[in-house]
């Protein structure tokens, strides 16, 4: 029987938790569960994808680490065969070698032209085939390849075959021998130094260039499939929080994303789509789809929604976790699943360390007074906004800083038409020494 006190035990529960791989479309052992939420999403979503082929533009919102990117992945399982007929769906990860907070209009576009040209590697076969395909396709990855070379200041060798760039301070050489390879390689290490630099350490890449570039590669994808335009889901957007890269990203080169010749589907921050940036945003995009959390279990009684209980089974912790304790880190999850599996994994080394079997109260509540403390830091300002939402129930006005790290807002579904926003658990016991403080304790 297995017992947290055994590494091995310990080992193989944690290898199957990971809080940042989205759930997958079924329900496989040691993969994060999907929850179906209800609601008509998925069903938007599609309308939007299929009436506008070639021309949709979507932004799905809501918090980091709600689930977006499992409903996207969900979208495009449940519409495999569809999207098949309308052309590629090409999945754009922005957190794939990059981190993706400071990262810029250049960044988000390489990173689509990478994974766009990744792409093409499973239609070579179709190209081979065909003389003019494939002589299109050669000239496609030289133009792109000296293009890049150009604009990132690519110093090349006496006979041509190398190219050494600046990046940051550090040399870097791409070897130009085999092209494909080196369009590839140096597509991912262009993105990357354009998400993670310092903006004075960057390269001046005009959209309008990329656009161009990209188009051609759409366009060659495209006709492989007998004229229908990719489909691009643009994943992890959502994790900008430079509120300069965001405006950049979202409104400042909207035209071109109007341009792309495909449709374009787009993770985005939540607080960006809100305040001065809302009606910029929904002029370009349209109002965004939200994702919002599972049902928060009350903390009385011991029943939590299903979601919860197959997460800890598909794991291995279905009969390692005291109920009270499952209840615990339900609730103080703030219906985030992300934020459930992270409490999980401390849960289980916090317990392992203490020599329990299982994961006991004590253990449960130790990981909570731990995340707690991140709340702390809010100052007085913070906090009285906080309070004035908690007894409101709906507006938000300056406190668009409360939806970013540490989570002190969480958006609810609207209700009557108006968007609710209420104080994450987490923060409840900061906000309640608050309240004492300034007598305004119940």
């Amino acid at each position: 029987m297995a017992t947290l006190t055994d590494i091995q035990d310990v080992r193989a529960i944690l290898d199957r938790l990971n809080a940042e791989r989205p759930s997958g479309p079924g329900a496989k052992e040691g993969q994060t569960q999907y929850q179906d939420r209800g609601g008509d999403f998925l069903r938007r979503l599609t309308l939007e994808v299929e009436t506008r082929r070639g021309k949709a533009r979507v932004l799905v919102s809501g918090q980091i680490g709600v689930g977006k990117s499992s409903e996207l992945w969900r979208f495009v399982h449940e519409q495999r065969d569809k999207l098949r007929s309308y052309g590629d769906c090409i999945h754009c990860d922005l957190e794939k070698e990059e981190h993706p907070e400071r990262c810029g209009a250049t960044g988000v576009l390489l990173t689509i032209l990478r994974d766009c040209w990744g792409a093409t590697r499973t239609l070579r076969d179709e190209i081979v085939r065909n003389p003019a395909m494939e002589r299109r396709y050669l000239r496609l990855r030289d133009d792109i390849l000296n293009a890049l070379i150009d604009k990132l200041k690519g110093h090349r060798s006496e006979n041509g075959q190398e190219v050494t760039f600046d990046f940051s301070g550090m040399d870097f050489t791409i070897y130009l021998t085999e092209k494909n390879q080196a369009l590839a390689v140096l597509l991912g290490k262009a993105t990357q130094h354009e998400a993670v630099s310092n903006p004075e350490k960057r390269f001046v890449l005009a959209p309008d260039t990329l656009v161009i570039l990209l188009n051609n590669l759409l366009r060659l994808i495209s006709d492989s499939r007998r004229g229908s335009p990719p489909l691009l889901i643009i994943d992890h957007v959502d994790k900008i929080r430079d509120e300069r890269a965001a405006r950049e990203v979202l409104v400042e080169i909207a035209p071109q994303w109007q341009r792309l010749e495909a449709s374009v589907v787009m993770t985005a921050p939540f607080e960006f789509t809100l305040g001065d940036m809302r009606h910029s945003v929904e002029s370009y995009w349209g109002k965004p789809l939200i994702v919002y959390p599972v049902e928060i279990p009350p903390l009385e009684g011991r029943r939590v929604p299903e979601i919860y209980n197959r997460i800890a089974a598909s794991c291995g912790l279905g009969k390692l976790i005291e109920p009270e304790s499952l209840v615990l880190l339900a609730h103080y999850s703030g219906g985030i699943l992300r934020s459930f599996v992270q409490f999980l994994i401390e849960s289980v080394k916090r317990a392992h360390l203490a020599g329990h079997r299982r994961i006991e109260q004590q253990d449960a509540r130790g990981v909570i007074h731990e995340a707690q403390r991140a709340y702390h830091d809010y100052g007085l300002e913070q906090l009285h906004l906080l309070d004035e939402i908690a007894h409101e129930g709906v507006g938000l006005g300056a406190a668009m800083t409360l939806l970013r790290s540490p989570i002190g807002l969480l958006i609810m579904e609207p209700a009557e038409g108006e968007q609710r926003f209420c104080p994450h658990p987490l923060a409840e016991r900061v906000l309640d020494h608050y309240r004492v403080r300034h007598g305004k304790a119940a």
